[in-house]
């Protein structure tokens, strides 16, 4: 490619270049048409480079900063320039291209340009003013120029050092100078490319590094998650790519074991739970979901809550066990107290997602228990999602969850009574305690929704925790579990729930196990004044005793297996798509 005249355009005084349109368009014409040839000869890239610092001790790279550093100013507050703005957008534009696209890639004429990024960074700053960040003539060279300074700062490879430009430019963007923090000023535009480019940028410079994700939980870095946090929800109905690499900044967090970290960092002041927490963990229960992904355990993280204990070295996910403590207590005391509070729907909907991602957690265990790969016992491998299970099983107040999943299900059945459209509203309800309450209409669906998907929520999880486990059987029984669970088999129209079919089993079990206790190695010889046991008579009275107390722990055990049993066939047949019974 004969590059003769770009190269004679580019010698001309930057300044001279920006106060004349037909230069400013001569030399945007060049640069375009030399952008698309470098794009379309990825090889001849070089060739091009050396072409352009040829009859100059300086090279191209020298004379790309003199372009940028006189548009910067032009752009400035108090910049001034004969040429038209849309003949200097046009300039900057075609220039940014081309440089683009020289840089992609090549490390050595990377860590050349490089040297002229505070002047990219600068007439970045100065273009995205308030009014300029949504004017759409704007757009392109918005998205353009990040992509030139994602370019200029992101890692070529994945040697060792390759990653020094973009470590030491983060540190300077995260310093908390206006200035230097562009990326916030990006992070507001309307324009999808301007955000792709914008969120290319931020994924290349924190990708496999836990150090500089680290700086992202605090002051600018966590502005920038905040910010992308917030507009995944228009992102994801647009379907153009913003919102899967918005996913992939937080899953990130989420491979490298900070997701604990960052939930406390989000959290708002005065507020049980902030919609960006909520956002984190709508994709945290994605993650936990997806059979595929690999979350490695941290091994050392520091602790940002002042009221909550949530991160952990073994065990990543176990501050979902002290957030669902604290927002099922908000959400009980709120029904209670103030049951008109305008933050409790996102509470609810709190609740939800920390149910669905221990849930996924659960599964994830059973299913390892099934093939025998995992272990769930006490004994279990530290820092295992066993081990974590076995934490939300812990019968004391304030670790285990089996009685506040039990009394968050009570609070919701008095907050919002069951509808049965059969009875006769003259004669009211009868509710668990065998009062008459009146008759209620069905709330309105997106009212009733969130209350009903919570109850399911919260019979799933601790179907999958009671699932073969006598102790938590125990619980649920201790706590009133039992009566709960098949009151909730009653017709209900703003809760549909099938009656499960481990209802009538429950006494049947009982009456078996009984039986049980005079089975084994005990026989009566008929006369019923002693048992043969390996050939010897024993004294009738002991040995009744003994088989007595054997047939009430037989019996015992028999009421948590068929509890746990119940609770079980109880979420399989409100879950149908995630059975809980293999």
């Amino acid at each position: 490619m004969d590059s003769a005249e770009l190269l004679h355009e580019l010698e001309e005084d930057p300044q001279t270049v920006r106060d004349s349109d037909e230069r400013c368009l001569a030399l945007a014409a060049q640069a375009e048409a030399t952008a698309r040839y470098a794009a379309q000869h990825l090889d001849e890239r070089h060739q091009i480079v050396e072409d352009l610092s040829t009859a100059s001790s300086h090279g191209v790279w020298y004379r790309f900063g003199r372009h940028w550093s006189s548009l910067a100013d032009s752009f400035g507050a108090h910049g001034t320039s004969v040429a038209s703005e849309d003949s200097r957008i046009l300039l900057a534009t075609a220039l940014a291209k081309l440089e683009r696209n020289l840089v992609a890639g090549i490390p050595e004429h990377q860590a050349q340009a490089v040297e002229h990024e505070p002047e990219v960074r600068r007439l970045i700053f100065n273009v995205t003013s308030f009014t300029r960040i949504e004017d759409s003539h704007f757009f392109t060279l918005h998205a353009v120029l990040t992509q030139l300074l994602s370019n200029l700062i992101s890692p070529t490879s994945g040697h060792p050092g390759a990653d020094r430009i973009a470590e030491d430019k983060l540190a300077l963007y995260l310093s908390g100078t206006r200035e230097d923090d562009v990326i916030i000023r990006l992070l507001d535009s309307a324009d999808p490319k301007t955000n792709i480019a914008t969120l290319h940028l931020t994924n290349n410079v924190t990708r496999n590094s836990r150090p500089r994700l680290v700086r992202m939980l605090d002051g600018p870095g966590l502005r920038w998650v905040s910010k992308i946090l917030g507009r995944m929800d228009d992102w994801h109905e647009a379907h153009d790519g913003r919102f899967e690499l918005a996913c992939g900044l937080v899953n990130s967090f989420i491979d490298q074991s900070l997701q604990s970290q960052l939930f406390a960092s989000l959290s708002s002041p005065n507020e049980p739970i902030s919609p960006s927490q909520t956002t984190l963990l709508k994709l945290l229960d994605s993650r936990l979901s997806d059979s595929t992904a690999h979350i490695r355990p941290s091994s050392s993280v520091p602790n940002n809550m002042d009221n909550m204990e949530v991160d952990d070295p073994t065990h990543p996910n176990r501050f979902l066990i002290p957030v669902f403590h604290l927002l099922s207590a908000y959400a009980m005391t709120s029904m209670s107290h103030v049951p008109d509070d305008a933050r409790l729907p996102k509470v609810f909907e709190g609740l939800v997602l920390v149910c669905e991602a221990l849930s996924s957690i659960g599964l994830k265990v059973q299913g390892e228990k099934d093939l025998q790969v995992g272990d769930i016992g006490r004994g279990a491998e530290e820092g295992s999602d066993g081990d974590l299970i076995q934490e939300m099983k812990d019968p004391e107040d304030g670790t285990g969850l089996i009685k506040p999943i039990i009394e968050s299900i009570r609070s919701l059945d008095d907050f919002a009574p069951r509808v049965n459209p059969r009875a006769n509203a003259s004669n009211g309800n009868n509710n668990d305690n065998g009062s008459m309450t009146p008759n209620r209409p069905a709330l309105p669906p997106d009212q009733a929704r969130p209350l009903a998907q919570l109850k399911r929520n919260l019979v799933q999880l601790l179907g999958i925790l009671s699932f073969e486990d006598i102790a938590v059987g125990d619980q649920v029984r201790e706590h009133g579990g039992i009566q709960l669970l098949l009151s909730l088999t009653e017709v209900d129209e703003a809760n549909p729930l099938e009656r499960p079919a481990g209802a009538c089993p429950v006494r049947g079990e009982e009456s078996d196990a009984g039986q049980s206790g005079e089975s084994g190695d005990h026989r009566r010889d008929g006369s019923g004044g002693g048992v043969i046991r390996d050939g010897r008579a024993a004294p009738g009275a002991r040995e009744d005793e003994e088989a007595g107390k054997r047939g009430r722990s037989a019996l015992r055990n028999a009421e948590s297996a068929s509890a746990s049993s119940l609770i079980a066939m109880h979420t399989q047949h409100m879950l149908g798509s995630r059975p809980v019974l293999p």
